[in-house]
């Protein structure tokens, strides 16, 4: 094995290093939700075995809430294990607005946290490119992750995709205290070189417009 492929499988390891405890953070959100809502329900069912007077409006938000959280974390799990699927880095047609949006519904705990949003928009759907899926995943983490960290509370970050050509743009904007060093902060030179090549990508940062511009090229064998 190669120095290349060496560090991609250390990256393909990395991305789950710092994926996997978001998981876990989502999916212990949506438990500690389900569990309080089922509480709820076992408080009315109690009030009317001692007689009182069912509010079937709140039972049903109840049961919505639940229905919701499930199917959300039946999101999550079914993300995770097409991201296993891809461990392999073998090349692979994927949706490329289903692997931002991923991304960004396993950060949205932790932007949260700094009153920032994501919204994806995609000029079209789907948008299927041929790559090696974990490593875009890390590459869009690593930069959505870098996004948050630098952001202003109460921010919202926009990622706007299209296909231009043979190739797929990732446009990142409104992304605060963008500088030309930032591209080495978002990922060491090494190792994010490695990602890219892989991919056949570039990731550009325009400082003047707060944008990171990550550009996907058709994959040759």
């Amino acid at each position: 094995m190669d120095q290349n492929e060496t560090t991609i499988c250390q990256e393909t390891l990395q991305y789950f290093k710092i994926m996997l405890p978001s998981f876990s953070h989502e999916a212990k959100n949506v438990l500690a939700v389900i569990n309080e809502n089922a509480g709820l329900m076992a408080d009315y069912i109690l009030m009317a075995q001692k007689g009182k007077t069912l509010d079937l409006e709140r039972l049903s938000s109840l049961s919505t809430t639940i229905r919701k959280q499930v199917a959300r974390c039946n999101t999550l799990i079914t993300d995770v294990r097409q991201a296993a699927q891809g461990i392999d880095n073998s090349s692979q047609t994927v949706c490329l607005v289903q692997h931002v949006r991923q991304v960004s519904e396993l950060l949205s705990t932790k932007a949260a946290m700094r009153s920032i949003q994501f919204h994806v928009s995609a000029m079209e759907e789907p948008i299927l490119i041929d790559t090696r899926p974990v490593l875009l995943l890390h590459i869009m983490w690593v930069c959505l992750d870098y996004a948050m960290q630098t952001g202003e509370r109460g921010q919202h970050i926009e990622l706007f995709l299209e296909k231009k050509g043979e190739s797929v743009l990732v446009q990142m904007s409104g992304i605060g205290k963008l500088k030309p060093e930032s591209i080495t902060a978002i990922m060491p030179d090494e190792q994010r070189n490695c990602v890219l090549s892989a991919l056949n990508a570039v990731l550009i940062i325009d400082e003047n417009e707060k944008t990171l511009l990550l550009k996907i090229g058709k994959r040759h064998a």
